[in-house]
């Protein structure tokens, strides 16, 4: 019994050690996107958040002195809701560059980070029953093709798994509000992830 508890505790360290050398990390998880409004907008103009998801890789650098860094490639999508019929799904390849700094705990190592991030949209999806030809083009015309903002977070390196809530500024307009006003307010997302390492 004993021999087993230092096989496992041995086991345990050597994860530890492994999980703060440099690595790659294969991550998906879930995203909440809402839209900031100014004061002039009326409740009837509000618009409310919706949910949507992620995947993608990143290379988390060795631990100096606590201090890691590592840059992701995420696809992105991004759930908007305009009316009760018109919802829009937008689809983002981003390049978040991640500043972590944390303690090793040997098996563990709990972390806050911060960075920011450039994306470019490869995809838009309407959903909904009152969505028009007219109103898909005058949408699509009006969206942005790029965005740039900065996120901020909390993380765990645990063995090989790495998990991570973080919350986006976007600094631009989802799209133009000469064309679309909608959506001409900066939007906010949080998201939820679950990474692997290898």
């Amino acid at each position: 019994m004993k021999k087993v508890a230092l096989f496992l505790a041995g086991l345990l360290l050597l994860g530890g050690l492994t999980a703060n050398a440099q690595s790659v990390i294969v991550k998906a998880g879930y995203n909440y996107s809402n839209l900031t409004v100014d004061k002039s907008t009326t409740v009837s103009d509000l618009k409310t958040g919706r949910s949507g998801w992620q995947v993608g890789v990143g290379y988390q650098s060795e631990s100096v002195m606590g201090f890691s860094f590592q840059p992701e490639l995420i696809y992105k999508v991004k759930g908007l809701k305009l009316e009760d019929a018109k919802n829009l799904n937008l689809g983002y390849v981003e390049v978040p560059f991640n500043v972590q700094w944390g303690p090793d705990l040997l098996i563990a190592r709990p972390f806050i980070f911060a960075g920011p991030y450039v994306g470019v949209k490869v995809s838009n999806q309407f959903r909904g029953s009152s969505w028009t030809d007219t109103d898909r083009e005058t949408v699509i015309n009006g969206l942005k093709k790029a965005e740039w903002g900065l996120g901020i977070g909390l993380g765990v390196n645990f063995l090989r798994l790495q998990v991570t809530g973080k919350y986006n500024w976007n600094f631009g307009p989802v799209a133009d509000a000469k064309e679309v006003p909608a959506l001409g307010n900066s939007p906010r997302t949080f998201e939820l992830s679950l990474g692997l390492k290898f």
